[in-house]
């Protein structure tokens, strides 16, 4: 016999429990369970622990997220970071002018050509370069803002959805409580039950009641 209420072993002749004091509800109508009988009902018990410890688990390890900082990216990237490359263009660009209008200085029309291309180049490489370091910051800095922001949004749907599991599992639990006095406190899981069956199937067990006396040995 054990406890309803704390799953206790008891003597036939107790009226309360030693460990809690409830009182000792009998059964007397209740048949011992049959070998078959006693195999389903490890079988159950040990399946809807299984949901309850999985679920436990899934709870502890998104506690576990939740309680870490969230990561976000601080800072912003500067205009200057993805423009210096277009001063050295520029200035790349000045000195081949340079050394071009040089060797064709001995023409009239090369010199001047050239000559003009020396500030020409420079100034169009810089103003497109300042065009697409413009683009590139602008598109790096939403990057990060938006990484943030998935960063906040999961961290908020992992929240709810532990809270969700958390209500769940006390449900869980609560059932179990109802239907588990059968069971001795320290055998309450799926790996006790996976034990229980395998003694009933293999028959050092006979029933329910003789594999709680040999585990409790």
């Amino acid at each position: 016999m054990f406890c309803n209420k704390c799953g206790c072993e008891l003597t036939t002749d107790s009226e309360f429990c030693n460990k809690c004091g409830a009182p000792v509800e009998r059964f007397a109508d209740e048949p011992e369970m049959t070998l078959e009988e006693s195999i389903t009902f490890a079988e159950k018990f040990k399946a809807r622990y299984l949901s309850v410890e999985k679920l436990a688990r899934e709870v502890a390890d998104n506690e576990a997220t939740i309680a870490r900082p969230v990561r976000q990216t601080t800072g912003q990237y500067s205009f200057f970071r993805f423009f210096w490359k277009y001063l050295i263009f520029a200035a790349v660009s000045f000195f081949v002018c340079d050394i071009l209008a040089l060797i064709f200085s001995f023409t009239e029309g090369g010199l001047y050509f050239f000559f003009a291309m020396m500030f020409i180049s420079p100034i169009a490489v810089l103003i497109i370069g300042g065009i697409r370091a413009s683009k590139r910051r602008d598109e790096e800095n939403e990057a990060i803002y938006r990484g943030n922001e998935r960063a906040l949004t999961q961290r908020k749907e992992l929240i709810e959805k532990t809270a969700s599991l958390k209500k769940d599992l006390a449900a869980r639990k609560r059932s179990l409580e109802k239907d588990e006095y059968q069971i001795p406190t320290s055998l309450r899981k799926s790996s006790s039950m996976t034990q229980i069956i395998t003694l009933l199937r293999s028959g050092k067990a006979s029933n329910l009641t003789d594999a709680y006396r040999i585990l409790g040995k």
